[in-house]
């Protein structure tokens, strides 16, 4: 493994920024950070998730709650190596929502870094605490418990807390989808399999393949994530989780899932279950209805009895036009400045432009408009032991075909596009995978051992679930649909510090000593900075993107 530190040398990258030699400038702050934990500590939350959380110690000289916290404080900052947790304290708010009599911490203002001063948890030290604790005891607090107690914990005890604080919406949509996690293709890791995948990263057969088709096929090691996510609104809540195998089917590992949430939270908590086809299991489906009063929507398959009943009958039945979907408008912020609207503007008709360029598609890929119809109380699907409603649907195109689908669902009313409408919000979980995946590191396991990689997957989870807390209940919902970087932006850190970076070396200045150092500035490296700037400027002043839309 190649390991890049960069190193903080100021007078170094001080006077090449004179110079006009830098690579990059950020702008960083630690109020949003402190304003997390202040909210965790001050509503109970983490004391409330710690008492419960799993640990081998019989002797707990660092207290649970401060273990959760600094892992929590590593994924805020999409850190997964334990070696980062100084760098994360230094620069990070965690330490600032502390007492002061366990953590103190200040700018030198000689040195211009942040001096931190720990007192820690015990008494075996002879020498200055940098942090509370050591690096390697939050590395061995997760790496010792069985991952099987890490999702217990998150499926179970969690979700009983996050029911108590008020996640779970009254409508009680939750969504159910499995992904794979890519692993560098070594044995070493723990329970992982290899498989065959297409383009799309699909699994595939290998063997099935045609030669052309061989060509776009990768083999990649993997585990299989399944996750049961609720809709809270325009926020997001984690609300079961299980890290399997590859190869492993993700059906029973899911109802199950299912199952473990309803003992946690209760019956009635989950009114709507919206699944992909990959979950078809009548036996399981019908369990949801009749046991836990859930209502199940899920796609057909062309190959099952109940499409072919279905569609025989629609061909009888009358078709409604189904209402084309309004074009989301972006709104242009009041206080944004003349300048940053002129360069979007001239953006945005470039882009027209280049689109009226285009040649036309074809008309078979040329979408017009869809129609359906609604058909209930369907008891050919033989595995099922409650009536199943079904909506066909026809996508139609320009020249003349259309693409036939159907949606299955154990909701008795005639209520085609309520159900369309919730089916809809299917990408919301698959946007969700994109973003843990690219964004929050989710799957940048530095160990191989299973009992790590489950923590990891579950703090993951947690921190992203208890951000989207923060968002909805404190601050704004509309931010919770954001990449961390766009949310960092959005909520206008104070505190804030510019850091320059130059080659693996860096230093931060207070805005006014920055400030200071830009004016003075001349010629190519006064020109240089301020294009950097202008960057920062309109990812500062940018709008809170829309919701894509579910």
């Amino acid at each position: 493994m190649n390991l890049s530190f960069i190193e903080y040398q100021p007078q170094k990258v001080l006077q090449a920024f004179r110079q006009g030699q830098f690579d990059g400038l950020e702008v960083i702050g630690q109020a949003d950070e402190r304003d997390f934990f202040e909210r965790c500590f001050r509503e109970r939350m983490l004391s409330r998730l710690a008492d419960s959380m799993p640990t081998a110690r019989k002797k707990q000289e660092v207290p649970r709650w401060f273990i959760l916290a600094a892992n929590l404080s590593l994924k805020l900052h999409q850190e997964n190596s334990f070696l980062a947790f100084e760098r994360v304290a230094r620069c990070g708010g965690l330490l600032s929502a502390l007492p002061p009599d366990l953590a103190a911490k200040h700018l030198d203002v000689k040195t211009r870094q942040w001096a931190l001063h720990c007192q820690g948890f015990n008494d075996k030290n002879t020498y200055d605490r940098a942090t509370p604790c050591d690096q390697d005891t939050l590395r061995k607090a997760l790496k010792d418990v069985p991952a099987a107690k890490w999702l217990e914990w998150f499926n179970g005890a969690v979700q009983q807390v996050f029911q108590a604080y008020g996640f779970f919406d009254p409508e009680g949509i939750f969504i159910g989808d499995g992904s794979y996690l890519f692993l560098p293709d070594n044995p070493a890791y723990e329970g992982s399999v290899v498989m065959w995948f297409d383009e799309h990263n699909h699994p595939v057969e290998y063997e099935k393949l045609s030669p052309e088709q061989r060509q776009g096929a990768h083999r990649e090691r993997c585990y299989k994530w399944v996750s049961l996510l609720h809709l809270r609104g325009g926020a997001y809540v984690y609300a079961a989780l299980a890290l399997l195998p590859g190869n492993a089917h993700e059906v029973g590992p899911f109802f199950k899932l299912v199952e473990q949430f309803v003992q946690a939270a209760g019956k009635g908590v989950i009114k709507w279950l919206i699944l992909d086809r990959g979950f078809i299991d009548g036996q399981a489906i019908s369990r949801c209805k009749q046991d836990w009063n859930m209502e199940v929507v899920i796609p057909a398959r062309k190959d099952m009895d109940i499409w072919t009943d279905a569609w025989a009958l629609a061909q009888k039945q009358h078709w409604t036009p189904l209402p084309a979907e309004p074009a989301p408008v972006q709104p242009i912020p009041a206080g944004r400045p003349e300048k940053l609207r002129r360069r979007v503007a001239k953006r945005q008709q470039t882009l027209s432009q280049r689109k009226q360029a285009l040649p036309p598609p074809p008309a078979a890929e040329c979408y017009t408009h869809s129609d359906y119809c609604w058909i209930g109380g369907f008891r050919s699907w033989t595995a099922a032991a409650v009536p199943i409603a079904v909506v066909c649907l026809r996508d139609h195109y320009a020249d003349g075909h259309h693409q036939d689908w159907a949606l299955m669902s154990t909701y008795p009313s005639a209520e085609a596009l309520r159900l369309l409408g919730y089916y809809r919000k299917r990408t919301a979980i698959e946007e969700r995978h994109r973003q843990l995946k690219c964004f929050y590191d989710l799957s940048d396991f530095r160990s191989r051992s299973f009992n790590a990689i489950a923590a990891q997957v579950v703090l993951v989870l947690l921190t992203y679930t208890l951000r989207q807390w923060q968002l909805w209940k404190f601050l704004e919902q509309a931010l919770a649909n954001l990449t961390p970087e766009m949310l960092a932006q959005q909520l206008r850190l104070m505190q804030q510090w510019v850091v320059i970076y130059l080659g693996l070396a860096y230093t931060q200045l207070p805005v006014v000593s920055f400030t200071r150092e830009a004016i003075q500035l001349e010629g190519a490296a006064r020109e240089k900075a301020l294009r950097k700037l202008d960057l920062l400027e309109d990812a500062l002043l940018a709008p809170i993107p829309n919701p894509r839309p579910m």
